[in-house]
């Protein structure tokens, strides 16, 4: 394989996380595995970000080459990711995460799956927490679907153990890009979309994950790829019911898209009960964790009928595309 044929392109999305966004970048320049191109979008940060990457020199800072691309406001993190993946040229792009840090060899451990598992699509690496330094406590082996249109870790299997899962981890995942590519929906009017930038944030990985799925598109898991995690080193508290009201109508809006655009029939059905009943059901458990935003998730319904017409475009587009496959869900 020549040298051009297995480069990586690193999209790095950065909101208001300056001292992150430094950490990432250093883990960035000590990559033993040089064959990499930088993108770094920044997401309309107050926060001194956008003067830094304005006078700092991006390609010495990662030692390859680089570029910056700067929204005036924040896009949310599903349309700030695509427009950096829409600029990627090389044969693998990493959407990372300003809080994920990845180890010295990661690049070089991925080149070396990829060329070793020529079917695979995604690569997952295992994850450790990083809390002021690294530390040896993995916090992610890949992700599974729940049957609510969530992802989750199975924190009891084997990190040593290498094989097939649903997705990698959101804060680093490896991607063929012509895969990606393949799996791009295709809203009437808009841009092709990798993540649905519908989403804004919360969930546009689960949509991705599992329309890859669905279109053979399949994730390997192994912990010869390692990084680290800040987990939700870019939000205050990671549990749902701490976020805000936007939010928590987001949360539920998005099950009901990721179900619908992307489920065969039987599952569809299945799963209709709990999908449709969700924000009802969030809405009883804020009642007792945060009764003042317990009617937040409910204002999803409307979202839902103001977008049923271009989700309902979206899966014939997806459906259209899925020929003598057996999706592994």
């Amino acid at each position: 394989m020549n040298i051009e044929e297995k480069c990586f392109t690193i999209v790095v999305l950065n909101w208001n996380s300056l001292e992150l966004l430094k950490k990432c970048l250093e883990s960035l320049k000590r990559q033993t595995y040089r064959y990499f191109e930088l993108i770094c979008v920044d997401n309309g940060s107050s926060d001194g970000s956008k003067d830094w990457l304005q006078s700092v020199n991006l390609p010495e800072a990662v030692g390859a080459p680089a570029k910056t691309i700067f929204h005036e406001k924040n896009i949310g993190f599903a349309a700030g990711m695509n427009s950096g993946l829409r600029e990627a040229k090389d044969k693998w792009v990493i959407p990372l995460n300003v809080d994920a840090f990845l180890a010295e060899d990661f690049l070089e451990k991925a080149a070396e799956l990829f060329s070793d598992k020529p079917g695979v699509s995604m690569l997952g690496p295992k994850i450790f927490l990083y809390d002021n330094g690294p530390t040896n406590m993995v916090i992610c082996t890949g992700v599974r679907l729940s049957k609510h249109f969530s992802i989750y870790t199975d924190v009891t299997a084997d990190a040593e153990k290498e094989g097939e899962v649903f997705g990698p981890a959101g804060c680093c995942p490896v991607f063929v890009k012509k895969d990606i590519e393949d799996s791009q929906i295709e809203p009437k009017g808009e841009l092709k979309q990798v993540y649905d930038e519908l989403y804004f944030a919360y969930g546009e990985d689960v949509d991705l994950y599992l329309r890859m799925n669905l279109l053979g598109h399949h994730c390997f898991y192994s912990p010869k790829l390692v990084a680290y995690h800040a987990h939700s080193g870019t939000q205050e508290g990671i549990r749902w019911h701490t976020k805000d009201k936007a939010t928590l109508k987001r949360l539920a809006a998005n099950v009901f898209y990721t179900w619908l655009k992307n489920c065969p029939f039987r599952l569809l059905l299945k799963r209709m009960p709990i999908v449709i009943l969700t924000p009802v059901l969030m809405s009883l458990t804020l009642l007792i964790k945060a009764p003042g935003k317990c009617l937040a998730p409910l204002a999803a319904y409307s979202s839902i009928i103001k977008n049923l017409p271009r989700t309902l475009q979206i899966r014939k587009n997806i459906k259209s595309k899925i020929k003598n496959l057996k999706p592994k869900i």
